[in-house]
């Protein structure tokens, strides 16, 4: 069978390489999640390689009427063959249409074609006979020698009752999370001939150039042979408290109260990379960028000119808008793009407007975490969920488990005078200190100052 590409950005990806040539798929979901717009986007694509295309709409409109609907899409190709039917005519008497439908289709020879929706044929029969008129157009659509795609207004309920979904080589769900803070878009192949296909719900979203499917991270661990060395944090001082320094490919965990610099110690572990040569990725979720390189020039630092240079790219993006797939993606082709060595999140208590689930958010870092390593990226994360009566020794994020370096930030009280500590709480592979380590910020940024006992 002959894979063809199905022409919607991710698609292919989560179809485990794209679409088998002739096959047929049922597109479903509840109305609004966008069954239209991928039929058309994929009718679009494949007219723009040349292929002749057809598109079947069961409707009140008429074809003039679609015709403006869709091409208001930046995607919409003229070349599309556009043809509808009646929806109450449909209802009552699909035979008709399928005599009508089999004629159109000798005549155009089409190499894909879309029925969108398929689920009002022969609405007004009996179970019994729309069975019987389902197998009939089945037998159709495998005289027809293309990719078939159904549309179809149908709950998960409905999909594990319905004949369609046995006769069809594969079903891909469409689902759409209206929250009270933001809306989530899934797709989630149900069913699929080709057993390569990635599982599990993938995040999409819809905006006038099409549909954008976010394929799912699911990292696999990688063994391979590369050199086990150190690498610099950035802060002078640090290094020796840590064993010398963090391993290349490590995820280090700084966690810390309001005001504590967690954001500092982050920026100058990507400072310290990009100086060296090492390109370093920010991705952050409440400073913009202009704030960022604000920041950064306090403590002398040109964030701009790094950037202009390629050594350091900033990732903003907004926790409201942001959603677990199309975040891991863009990472990973930043990543890509500029053979980035080091990568700074800040912070992770971002995840929390996006993942209800705590163990949803725990996954998600645990794929990024691997998703660096496997990129040869050595990572820190930031995380200020701690309170301010927090014990400094006791930290109870589940994700800490998941780091291979954990330091902890405090403000405490010694003497009526605020002072910031840092303790090493874990350092994977090496000795580290068991003191609390005080530590100021001035104009050159974070300096290591000496143990609170000797103080």
């Amino acid at each position: 069978m002959e894979i063809k590409s199905t022409g919607i950005p991710g698609m292919d990806e989560i179809l485990g390489g794209g679409i088998g040539l002739p096959s047929t798929m049922i597109i479903a979901g509840n109305p609004g999640t966008g069954r239209t717009t991928i039929g058309m986007q994929a009718l679009c694509a494949a007219a723009k390689e040349g292929e002749t295309v057809l598109y079947v709409g069961i409707t009140p409109k008429s074809t003039e009427n679609l015709q403006d609907i869709f091409s208001g899409y930046e995607f919409f190709d003229e070349r599309v063959n556009i043809h509808t039917f009646n929806i109450s005519s449909v209802e009552r008497d699909p035979l008709t249409m399928l005599v009508e439908l089999g004629n159109l289709v000798a005549s155009l020879n089409p190499d894909r074609i879309v029925i969108d929706p398929v689920t009002p044929i022969g609405f007004a029969f009996a179970e019994a006979e729309r069975r019987r008129f389902i197998y009939s157009l089945n037998t159709a659509i495998g005289e027809w020698n293309a990719i078939v795609y159904l549309t179809g207004t149908m709950s998960t309920e409905d999909l594990c009752r319905s004949v369609i979904t046995d006769i069809v080589d594969g079903v891909v769900y469409l689902s759409q999370n209206l929250g009270n803070r933001r809306s989530k878009r899934c797709i989630k192949i149900v069913k699929l001939s080709n057993s390569n296909y990635i599982p599990g719900e993938h995040a999409f979203d819809i905006s006038n150039s099409g549909m954008r499917i976010y394929p799912r991270i699911e990292p696999e661990i990688i063994e391979s042979d590369w050199e086990i060395k150190k690498i610099k944090i950035g802060i002078p001082g640090l290094e020796e408290y840590v064993g010398g320094g963090i391993f290349e490919r490590s995820s280090t965990l700084i966690a810390g109260n309001i005001g504590t610099a967690k954001t500092l110690f982050g920026l100058q572990f990507i400072i310290e990379g990009a100086l060296n040569g090492e390109p370093g990725i920010i991705s952050c979720f409440e400073e913009t960028p202009r704030e960022l390189r604000s920041y950064a020039s306090n403590f002398g630092v040109n964030l701009f000119d790094l950037e202009e240079k390629g050594l350091v790219k900033i990732i903003h993006t907004s926790p409201s808008e942001m959603n677990s797939c199309k975040h891991a993606l863009i990472l990973r082709e930043n990543l890509e793009n500029m053979n980035a060595k080091r990568i700074l999140i800040d912070d992770i208590s971002a995840f929390d407007m996006m993942m209800d689930d705590i163990n949803e958010k725990k996954g998600h870092i645990f794929n990024l975490i691997r998703l660096f390593k496997n990129k040869g990226v050595t990572s820190v994360l930031t995380d200020g969920n701690m309170a301010p009566g927090n014990d400094i020794l006791q930290y109870e994020m589940p994700i800490s488990s998941l780091v291979d370096n954990l330091l902890l930030l405090r403000n405490i009280e010694i003497e009526k005078e605020v002072r910031k500590v840092v303790t090493v709480l874990k350092v994977h592979g090496s000795i580290h200190e068991k003191h609390i380590i005080s530590y100021d910020v001035d104009d050159n940024g974070i300096n290591i100052g000496p143990f609170i006992k000797d103080m």
